[in-house]
């Protein structure tokens, strides 16, 4: 059937619309595209397979033998009115990229899903290099560009397939999971969400709704995670699903708390530093003393849940050792860009308090001498309104906090403001605002002459690495 059909992606030089169309590209189907801007890093291996990518959104794109369209869910948001949309929904062939996903390339997949509201692309991309080590081939689609792919996805040969489940939209619904790893639950994306009951509660129907679970790899450590756990105990037991626990070997588990039966995993750290990080990983009659060049406590749990699962595939564990102290990470995940001004400048894609907390409390952690000078870019202002305070606590850890101009993305068309540059400013003394990028490099360049021991980092989900890009290029302009 796929080498029938022939699927037209809207906004397909995007991360996650060019990883799906390379993956139906590679199964046969016939693929095209549109988007506003061709010139993409993303679309970089759809041209290398000869994928017809046009600029811009016009009806006529959607010719005769367009069997399917399919689109990110941030256009219905964005561009709700766009004649290609309306086209695509009138002839009745519009879908999200992950509705496609879910219905036609995943079906003849065993499918392990990644999801939860931090570390799912680390995850993802983790699990995904330690089976293809152990020689299991999976096939694969992640939340982000991996490098050393050039695009977010891999074609595999087995009938694995691993894949990010975003609740965002809810668009891990369309997904049929037959082992998922719950990283954590927090609130977040209060533009879909009404409250943190209501997001569960989309987990929970993730969990129980798909028909295929047969094991659930979940992060004891996160109360979110709990209480969708206590929510699915009824599912669970009834399904005889395997439930996996994974938390820091200091942690209790009570036995008695779900009612039912699970395993137990458990770690700690042997050494976190800059070069990376050593642990102790134990699961049943395993221990495994592991290293990675990957650091931070949350990466040590992200690296746990990744072995559970390869484990439960039955990978050899050589060979997952090897592929673990291989890895390299995820572009933007507290990544050294360079320098500027001879300090060091790091890009890290976090967005939601508690990612940028764990940012810059490792900064504090493994840098005490160093002072820290942060960049955050806002982004979705609902959030931002929703965690004010966290965010304002999270960034206070850094000793200059500078918040440049706020992205609104797929807000843009419900009248939202962003929050005023005089609410952070009077949050705190260590909080400037500035949206001119000059400005926040000379800021910077003053606060590195009073600090000669110090770092930089910069943080935000959407054109944040302008910034830093441009701090090292300005650095090499004077050394």
């Amino acid at each position: 059937m796929s080498d029938r059909m022939h699927v037209h992606f809207m906004g397909i030089c995007g991360s996650g619309c060019a990883s799906i169309a390379y993956l139906a590209a590679k199964a046969g189907f016939t693929v095209s595209g549109c988007d506003q801007n061709t010139e993409s890093y993303y679309a970089d291996e759809l041209k290398k397979l000869g994928v017809r990518i046009e600029k811009g959104h016009d009806k006529r794109h959607l010719t005769d033998d367009v069997d399917l369209v399919a689109v990110s869910p941030a256009i219905f948001d964005v561009s709700p009115d766009n004649e290609e949309l309306i086209a695509a929904r009138k002839k009745g062939i519009l879908m999200t990229w992950q509705e496609f996903m879910g219905r036609y390339l995943q079906p003849s997949k065993r499918l392990i899903s990644i999801c939860g509201t931090h570390g799912k692309t680390t995850t993802t991309f983790l699990l995904s290099e330690l089976l293809i080590e152990a020689g299991l081939d999976p096939t694969v689609e992640g939340g982000s560009v991996y490098r050393k792919w050039g695009i977010g996805a891999r074609s595999g040969k087995s009938d694995l397939f691993v894949c990010e489940a975003d609740e965002f939209n809810r668009n891990f619904l369309h997904y049929a999971p037959e082992t998922i790893v719950m990283t954590k639950v927090e609130m977040d994306h209060p533009e879909c969400f009404s409250s943190f009951e209501d997001m569960a509660e989309a987990y929970v129907t993730f969990v129980t709704g798909g028909g295929k679970l047969r094991t659930l790899i979940a992060n004891y450590e996160s109360s979110g995670v709990r209480e969708v756990l206590e929510k699915c105990r009824p599912y669970l037991n009834d399904h005889e699903v395997r439930l996996i626990l994974y938390a820091h070997a200091e942690t209790e588990i009570v036995p008695e708390e779900f009612g039912l039966p699970f395993e137990r995993v458990s770690y700690f750290a042997e050494k976190r530093g800059e070069s990376g990080a050593a642990f102790c990983y134990r699961f049943g009659d395993r221990t495994l003393h592991a290293s990675m060049q990957l650091t931070g406590e949350y990466n040590i749990e992200n690296a746990a849940a990744a072995l559970t699962a390869a484990l439960v595939y039955e990978a050899d564990e050589r060979a997952l050792l090897a592929a673990l102290s291989g890895f390299s990470g995820v572009g933007r995940r507290f990544d050294r860009v360079g320098e500027f001004r001879g300090v060091p400048v790091y890009d890290d894609y976090a967005h939601h308090p508690t990612e940028i907390s764990a940012v810059l409390s490792m900064c504090r952690e493994y840098y005490p001498e160093r002072k820290v000078f942060a960049v955050f870019e806002p982004h979705q202002i609902s959030r931002l309104t929703l965690m004010f305070d966290g965010y304002v606590n999270a960034l206070t850890i850094a000793d200059r906090a500078v918040i440049w101009r706020t992205h609104i993305g797929r807000e843009a068309l419900k009248g939202l403001k962003p929050i005023p540059s005089e609410r952070w400013t009077a949050a705190s003394p260590k909080i400037l605002y500035e949206e001119d990028e000059k400005k926040i490099l000379r800021m910077a360049e003053r606060f590195v002459e009073e600090n000669p021991c110090s770092m930089i980092v910069v943080i935000g989900a959407a054109n944040s690495y302008k910034i830093s890009r441009a701090l090292i290029g300005s650095g090499q302009d004077k050394n």
